[in-house]
């Protein structure tokens, strides 16, 4: 599914790094001692992430960012690729 990701970085360091870091290991989605973080998960699983991109997630204050065309959701997706792993 990789695109752009030099263009999906922009975005991820303007709005989402806010919350998940700049490097994507700010929060934890996985109950310790796991990690599951955003290139983990991205990678694992991209539909997730993408549609996370797209609606948000419920219950959570992570916005959706349908206002971006689905090609820059695409690119923060293949940039949230990039990053750790752990």
């Amino acid at each position: 599914m990789s695109r752009n990701a030099a263009e999906g970085k922009v975005y991820f360091k303007t709005i989402c790094a806010k919350c998940h870091g700049n490097d994507g290991r700010e929060l934890n989605f996985a109950d310790e001692p796991e990690k599951d973080t955003v290139g983990t998960v991205s990678n694992v699983n991209p539909w997730e992430i993408l549609n996370k991109i797209r609606n948000g997630q419920p219950g959570a204050q992570m916005p959706g960012l349908n206002m971006l065309s689905i090609t820059d959701q695409v690119d923060i997706l293949s940039y949230a690729q990039t990053l750790p792993k752990e």
